[in-house]
């Protein structure tokens, strides 16, 4: 689903965000992704929702090779991966419905299979009563809460999350990763950057750790390291 081969990443300047990076993620598993504030997660994600291409080594998402896909291809790749902000990225001047529907707008769905898609999507994140609302008129976590129905709504086998509960409470946070496990628990491949090690532990999946844009540690989360988020 997801392969690193010898990934490096390195920025204008000579700053390198990314060592020699090697893992998979395979069909239908849930992993954590740890780290020190600048270890290198942010810049894991975007190499894999292209929104950035590696220095050099090579990016695999469905066993295709995305490392110098061409630039009118990546929306079309990018179809298949859900992609969760901190910060949500929510319009404001736009109602739920709207941001929520903005991926099937963007594929030319009809505004029937929209209208329905919407309302399955708010339903599953628990805000089927809020699809006429603005940004403004919803909590943190609401808000986050439409963040991830808008990355389920066109139904994308990946899902990545850019530290989901950072700005949560310990109620809300335990929340939305138990969305998650939902989503997994019917195939979907799932990667949550984050630095809640206390939730990490709870948790118990597969945690790749990253130190300095290096990878120190794949596994159970028994030996995660890192803190603060990037």
């Amino acid at each position: 689903m997801i392969r690193f081969n010898a990934v490096n990443k390195t920025y204008p300047g000579g700053f390198s965000a990314l060592k020699n990076i090697n893992f998979s993620l395979d069909k239908g598993e849930m992993v954590f992704l740890t780290g020190h504030s600048g270890a290198g997660k942010s810049t894991l994600l975007k190499l894999i929702s292209v929104m950035e291409k590696p220095t050099s080594g090579r990016v695999y998402i469905n066993n295709r090779d995305v490392s110098n896909i061409a630039y009118r291809q990546i929306p079309y790749m990018r179809r298949n991966i859900g992609m969760i902000f901190q910060n949500h990225n929510l319009l404001t001047d736009r109602t739920v419905f709207d941001n929520v529907a903005l991926p099937l707008v963007i594929e030319n769905q009809s505004l029937s299979e929209i209208k329905k898609r919407v309302h399955v999507a708010l339903d599953k994140v628990g805000l089927g009563n809020k699809s006429k609302c603005y940004p403004y008129m919803l909590s943190g976590g609401e808000q986050q809460r439409v963040g991830i129905a808008r990355a389920i709504v066109n139904k994308p086998p990946i899902i990545l999350a850019d530290e989901p509960t950072g700005n949560l409470d310990p109620k809300l946070s335990w929340d939305i990763l138990k969305l998650f496990e939902e989503f997994n628990s019917v195939g979907v491949s799932v990667l949550i950057a984050t630095h809640d090690l206390g939730l990490i532990a709870r948790m118990k999946y597969r945690t790749l750790t990253l130190k300095d844009g290096r990878m120190i540690t794949d596994g159970i989360n028994d030996s995660v390291e890192g803190d603060n988020d990037e």
